[in-house]
């Protein structure tokens, strides 16, 4: 015969609930039912109810320091079900689009796929003990609960969900990206203590909480932007948190509904009873864990800001490097070139002197259309010597113009004139432009 875990009573054999304290059976659970859907028009707001223990728990030291390693089969499972959500995510829009709902099916299998991201990240972040296993659906023991109410949504804002979410997501990228260097002094914190300090815990069980509402906005679970209790709820927590291992029995409310339960969203005064969660779902934090938030978002801002500069820098720096070395080695080629030709025709014999500087003149046009096929196709050159690079590239074509025109006597009416008076003095401009250009980019 059963009897209670709680008090010892004796029980029967399909009782959930103890008679006499009222504790539930360690084998009896039940999901939350979904919420039914509305009949009525969509609603501007919809409860994503995250429930996680504000209290940081003790954890094994070992587990802590290898967190990362003991996570990474989870990450495999989570970007699957990511994968095949993107898809289910597209057929949730359409559907909206249409009915101005999302399927239940399709609710439930986005829900479940963000419960499972949720206890994943929860334990990544250091904010639960137990590795959280596979488990796709509700189960109990769970160190991280969602529910999310289920109601319609208008059609206009589920079309323009990725534009009215753009501000949401800006602010989520900023807490992932301050959120690293906390994680790391958790990490520290943890491998030595075994138990993360309960502000540092409830600002990043605040940064968990917002992103799992800012996905289910993003994946139409929900019309409600994730902004609401940013730095926690106020109040009094209306929560019943378990003070045993053991759930109490199901609450009622026929006077009027409680703000953790589902309501009847088609408008009828009936209430949904709910079990009490284990959980806290109104979440009443620390002073101090509010602080720790606005600093994880100054941080983010800053590590931002000088991430940028020094990017900045360090790839202007990395351009003037490479187009300086271009430059230099393209221009002793180029001069290189124009020093054989001149050699070459004043060493060409007098019987076969213009069939002499022509293929001297060949040889030095195709290394000159070599050089500024090679430049024209440079993308290091920095922005404040882009224009003095240009010039220099255009006097380099025109020395190669007048090599060509030298190769071709018939062309132009006086080729002496060209190799005596004009390629001296394109010369020179080649070699002004690039003695400006190399002070641009640094040499």
């Amino acid at each position: 015969m059963p009897y209670c875990t709680n008090c010892g009573t004796l029980e029967k054999e399909n009782q959930q609930f103890c008679a006499v304290c009222g504790a539930r059976r360690p084998d009896q659970f039940d999901a939350s039912r979904m919420p039914p859907m509305p009949s009525i028009g969509p609603h501007d707001e919809a409860r994503v109810l995250v429930g996680i223990s504000l209290d940081p728990p003790h954890q094994s030291r070992w587990s802590i320091l290898f967190r990362l390693v003991l996570s990474l089969p989870l990450f495999v499972v989570v970007v699957g079900i990511g994968f095949a959500t993107f898809f289910v995510v597209i057929a949730a829009w359409f559907c909206a689009l249409v009915n101005g709902s999302v399927p239940d099916s399709l609710q439930r299998f986005l829900t479940n796929a963000l419960r499972l991201y949720g206890n994943v990240q929860a334990y990544v972040f250091l904010l639960t003990r137990r590795w959280p296993g596979f488990a796709f659906d509700a189960k109990p023991g769970e160190q991280l609960n969602l529910e999310i109410d289920h109601v319609a949504l208008r059609r206009w804002s589920v079309f323009f969900r990725f534009v009215l979410g753009y501000p949401a997501t800006i602010v989520g990228s900023l807490l992932a990206f301050g959120l690293y260097p906390l994680l790391v002094v958790m990490w520290i914190w943890g491998s030595i203590a075994g138990r993360e300090p309960k502000a540092l815990h409830q600002a990043v069980a605040l940064v968990l909480r917002y992103q799992i509402r800012l996905q289910a906005y993003s994946c139409l679970l929900t019309p409600t932007q994730p902004f609401r209790g940013f730095f926690g709820d106020e109040g009094v927590s209306t929560s019943i948190v378990a003070t045993n291992s053991s759930l109490g029995p199901p609450t009622f409310a026929p006077q009027a509904p409680q703000p953790d339960s589902f309501v009847d969203l088609r408008g009828s005064s009936s209430v949904v009873p709910v079990t009490t969660a284990a959980l806290p779902t109104r979440w009443i934090v620390a002073k101090a864990a509010k602080v720790v938030l606005i600093l994880i978002l100054v941080i983010s801002v800053g590590m931002y800001v000088l991430t940028f500069s020094i990017d900045n820098s360090t790839l202007s720096k990395f351009k003037e490097a490479v187009s300086r070395s271009l430059f230099v080695a393209s221009h002793g080629t180029a001069i290189t070139a124009i020093r054989q030709f001149e050699v070459t025709a004043n060493s060409c014999p007098t019987s076969a002197s213009h069939g002499c500087i022509s293929h001297a003149a060949a040889r030095a046009y195709l290394v000159l259309s070599e050089q500024s096929s090679l430049l024209d196709g440079n993308l290091f050159v920095p922005t404040d010597a882009l224009s003095q690079a240009r010039r220099y590239e255009s006097a380099l074509r025109d020395l190669g113009r007048e090599m060509l025109a030298v190769e071709n006597p018939d062309s132009v009416p006086s080729p002496a004139n060209v190799v005596n008076n004009e390629v001296p003095a394109t010369l020179a401009q080649l070699n002004s432009y690039f003695q400006v250009l190399r002070v641009r980019l640094g040499g």
